[in-house]
Formats: C-alpha cells, structure tokens, sequence
C-alpha cells in the first residue's frame, strides 16, 4: 500500500513525513496529477493542497476515476476540502473544519482557501488564507482578546483583498483607513496569531488530522440517501483523453516517463504493422455485438451492423467515396472492399471524435516493442530539448511543413498529397494535417540516427 500525499504550503514535506512515515510527497495537486499516479485499491490518496491557475486544477473526473478503481482519496484543509464538500457522493472522505464548512454552505468561495506569496516576491510572507484569518477571529474573539464587532470589521478587510495581497501586515495597512481601534486590533491580531498557531492556522490543524485519518484503517462506508458509487459515473472521452495523455506508457520508468498516448502517436506513425491493428479495432468497434455472433469474421459482422445503420455502398454519396478513398481506389472494382476501406477511415467513437483518446489494448504492440517505442519518445524529448538550448531554428516547431510531409512519404513509402491522406486514414489520423502534427515531434530524432 501507497500513500500519496499532494502538499504545499499548508505544511511541509517533513511535517507529512513525520505524520505518515513512507508516504510518496507530492507538491500541490494539479491536472492529471491523479492520472500519473495510476493508484489502485490498495493505495490512499491524501489531498491537502491543490493548483487553482494558471495551470489546471485537478478535475472532478480524475479524482472519481482513482475512486473507481478503488483507492482511497481524502481530502482537507485546501483544494482537498473543496473537492470532497463536492465528491463526498461519491466516495471521497472529508475530514476537518474546513470541509464541514464547505460541505454545510457555510463557505462557498474557493479564496477562502488560497495561499500563495504575494506580489513583491517575497516568499518569508505568504498570504494567509481567509479560512484562517477567519479562525483567527472567531479564536481571538472566543478568548476576549478582540471584539466582536472589531473582529468583524477586519474579517471584512481581508475579504476586500485580493487573496494574493492577503497578509497580517497587508490588514493592518487596509484597517488604518476604517479606523484607529481597527488599525490597534489588526496589529493585536497579527500577535495574537503569531503566539496562538494552534488557534490560527486551521488548515495545517486539518491537514494533520487527514493525514491521522489517512493512517486508520478504512472502514467500509454505509450507503446513504443520494450517494452514488464512483464505478457508475459515465466516463467520458475527457477523461479517457487525460488518461492517454497523462497515465505513464512504462510502469516502472520512473518520474517523467512518457504518457500511453505519447508510444501510441509514436508507434501509429512507425510501427511497420499498424494500420492492420487500426483496421481490425476499427471493424470490430463498428461490428459491436454482431463481432461474436457472426460465423463468416469480423469483416462481414462489420458490414452487416453498417448496413442495420443503412451504410452501403449502394447508399453512400459519391461525394463521400470521393473524400474518403484516393482516385486509384475509386477504380477499385469491389464494392465491398472500397465500403471496407471507407467504414475503417471513417471510424469515429462519437460524433465529431477522435477515433480513440486513451491507448486502447488492442493498439498496442507487444510488451517489448511497447517499451523500446517509449524509449525513442524519450530519446526524441531529449533531442528536441537538446536543440531548443542551441537557440538554432532547428527545433521540431520551426521545421516547415514541407519537410515533415517528405519524411512522412520516406516512412510511409507513400507519394502524393492523396496516398497520404489515405494512408494516415488508414492509421487512425483523422488527417494527414494530424500524422504531420503528430510526427514533428520525431523528426529530429530520425535524422539524428540515420
């Protein structure tokens, strides 16, 4: 079992160490942070903190797919609090104050929780996040060092500020303007934090208690009005896209290894072979149930189900045969074959979709030839980065389209706009545009080894 914690700056990675010994720490969680993890059912996720801009904050999807395949995700104090007040449903564990708050209404807004530094860069002050400044009050008031109405004229000036300006000294300086007794309880507040962290900093108090939480044994959830397991949430090609994109291609290769998506796009451009794996997926996609009860093979269950559909050849617009098929291949005098050659490049799994997003099982090659693909990623990664420290426009973005285009003809053995079209149709690009977008990344690497 694993225990994966996503902090910062809530506490240190010391501080969780010490809490859950052997934990794995992770810095704040973000986009596809979840997905990299790949955690199962023996596994515990704890999530403290979380990225809210400029990149992505971990999604809704990702945190109900970990709790699919049966891991164990808690949330507090930051972005784990919002995320379990909204995914509790479902199977996520809340713990603290903070997630109480969020889950009963109490708080609504996500800058009751953002911390960061403030703009003059000064990382020894961080802003202090209004959830705190919010239990620094209710603590200051409780133990008569402040007023209540005091109290809540300056709980009003920070909210006034914006979250990344939010610091005791920052209060001070907004409260002078409502008042001398604001701008003397603003400083008494700043000390009475300063010598009371227990009774100030409420969400390092939550983050140690779902790390105490994450360290007890889990005990199985009775159902309840409105819950919903997270194995029936619909998924979606959203996520089945973040999983490709994300979910590393090797197991075993360590932080930074390349995404599933990553080998397929590699092995869909070069393997010798895969456009006959692309057919095959293609046609018993399109067969569905008919791919098992069809005596004759998948190539008449496809075309029976295309023409339960009312897909013939006999129906089909010469304008699409004319899209879909090359000139030479207009001339082809089966029927059957050019239907077969127009279903394969036409696949789609949904309206206006990709014909796949993640890295679907029977795409990929074997084990072997699957890792030695993910390493020429790696290869071709380093590479590019290589060139991009040259300052040289030599990198994979400033190749012209031209040349891409002729190193995909030399690999394709293919000539002419047409037969390249066809052939990255035959593959599982939408068009040749995304084979060209696709092998840029690679083209570096192939003239580096030849």
């Amino acid at each position: 079992m694993t225990t994966h914690v996503f902090i910062g700056p809530t506490l240190s990675a010391q501080e969780a160490l010490a809490a859950v010994p052997g934990a794995v720490v992770h810095g704040p969680v973000r986009h596809g942070d979840l997905l990299s993890l790949d955690a199962g059912a023996d596994d515990n996720v704890v999530i403290i903190d979380g990225v809210l801009h400029p990149t992505a904050p971990v999604r809704h999807k990702e945190i109900t797919d970990a709790l699919a395949a049966g891991a164990r995700v808690i949330g507090a104090a930051g972005m784990g609090a919002l995320r379990a007040a909204e995914l509790w449903p479902y199977g996520m564990e809340g713990v603290g104050l903070v997630f109480g708050m969020y889950a009963q209404g109490i708080l609504d807004a996500d800058d009751e929780v953002t911390a960061g530094h403030p703009p003059s860069g000064d990382h020894r002050q961080p802003t202090v996040p209004l959830v705190n400044i919010r239990w620094t009050v209710s603590s200051a008031v409780a133990e008569e060092a402040l007023s209540a109405e005091l109290g809540s004229q300056l709980l009003e000036t920070a909210r006034s500020l914006h979250c990344a300006e939010r610091t005791w000294r920052a209060i001070e300086h907004a409260a002078r303007r409502l008042s001398p007794q604001a701008a003397e309880a603003a400083v008494a507040l700043g000390e009475f934090a300063e010598r009371h962290p227990e009774s100030s900093d409420l969400k390092r108090r939550d983050a140690l208690l779902a790390l105490a939480h994450s360290s007890a044994p889990r005990l199985p959830s009775a159902p309840s009005a409105g819950a919903t397991p997270a194995w029936m949430v619909p998924r979606t090609m959203y996520l089945e896209r973040w999983r490709g994109a994300f979910r590393p291609a090797v197991r075993d290769a360590g932080p930074g290894s390349v995404a599933e998506l990553d080998v397929l796009r590699f092995q869909q451009l070069y393997a010798p072979d895969f456009a006959i794996r692309y057919r095959r997926f293609a046609l018993a996609r399109i067969a569905g149930a008919l791919a098992m009860s069809q005596d004759r093979g998948l190539v008449h269950a496809a075309l029976r189900a295309a023409a339960e559909r009312g897909v013939t050849a006999a129906k089909v617009p010469q304008a699409a045969w004319a899209y879909w098929l090359t000139p030479d291949e207009l001339r082809e005098t089966s029927a059957e074959r050019r239907l077969l050659k127009l279903l394969v490049r036409s696949f789609r799994s949904s309206p206006g979709a990709a014909p796949f997003h993640d890295a679907p099982a029977e795409l990929r090659d074997s084990a072997a030839a699957w890792r030695s693909s993910a390493e020429a990623v790696t290869a071709a990664d380093r590479l590019n980065r290589q060139m991009a420290r040259t300052g040289e426009r030599g990198t994979p973005q400033h190749l012209p389209r031209a040349v891409v285009r002729r190193h995909l003809a030399d690999t394709w053995r293919a000539q002419g706009t047409p037969e390249l079209e066809a052939v990255a149709r035959d593959r599982g690009f939408v068009s040749l545009a995304e084979a060209e977008d696709s092998a840029r990344r690679f083209v570096l690497l192939h003239r580096a080894r030849r």
